[in-house]
């Protein structure tokens, strides 16, 4: 792994940890800017994932689309199958055990490890698409460390327990890039493609969205469509 993709791992690692540290700056936050955030966010993560990783996955493997879906899978699993509470932004419900904490944090764990991999594997296929899928991260991972802290806290956790879930899922994000980077093949390039693009849809498709749309207002479609259109203004200017 040269130096410039690390330093694009630690920065990812650290939006984590910027997320978390946004929940505890104020004890509750303006709900509809949080969902501008997660909407917009949720249309840059879609349109990297449909217009730019899955073609260049389908470039490296046949079996592209199957991959696709094991990410999607994957993801799913862990957030909702092996987590008994689990949605993105701020958390509301009282009195949650600490074992639902504990599982929320390893289920953004995962795909924490994911973010990683498609990080290291997206500098390793085309600069461009280094920094679009970089971008993407970052725009979801501060919501994730938020999401993480916030639900440590409902649970009766400490302020040093919800950073500490935020630190947890950016070492994840850095961990899951290593184990890529040391991969002998690069016939793995196409699978990881797929299995990012995955995540990335299910995060924006079924966790941001419903989110967005749970209170219909102006800005729940905008938002969502300002980030596709942010997604096409970065890819012009990393074109120039």
């Amino acid at each position: 792994m040269d130096a410039h993709t690390l330093i694009f791992l630690i920065a990812a690692a650290l939006s984590n940890l910027a997320g978390a540290g946004f929940f505890l700056l104020r004890s509750r936050w303006e709900d509809q800017a949080l969902r501008l955030l997660l909407g917009t966010g949720a249309g840059f993560m879609l349109a990297v994932a449909l217009v730019d990783m899955f073609p260049r996955a389908q470039e490296h493997t046949p079996w592209a689309a199957a991959w696709v879906l094991a990410g999607f899978l994957i993801v799913h699993m862990f957030e909702h199958v092996f987590t008994t509470h689990f949605h993105y932004g701020q958390e509301t419900h009282a009195g949650l055990r600490a074992q639902v904490g504990i599982a929320a944090t390893l289920g953004l764990g995962v795909h924490s490890v994911v973010d990683g991999i498609a990080i290291v594997v997206a500098m390793q296929t085309d600069l461009r698409l280094g920094w679009l899928v970089f971008l993407a991260m970052v725009w979801h991972k501060i919501p994730s460390g938020f999401t993480a802290a916030s639900i440590v806290s409902a649970t009766g956790g400490t302020r040093r327990a919800a950073l500490r879930a935020g630190l947890i899922l950016g070492v994840a994000c850095v961990v899951g890039g290593l184990l890529y980077s040391v991969l002998p093949s690069r016939g793995w390039i196409g699978p990881a493609l797929g299995i990012s693009a995955g995540s990335l849809i299910y995060v924006a498709a079924t966790d941001l969205l419903p989110e967005v749309n749970r209170r219909r207002t102006p800005l729940a479609p905008l938002g969502v469509v300002a980030g596709v259109a942010a997604f096409y203004l970065a890819h012009w200017m990393l074109g120039h």
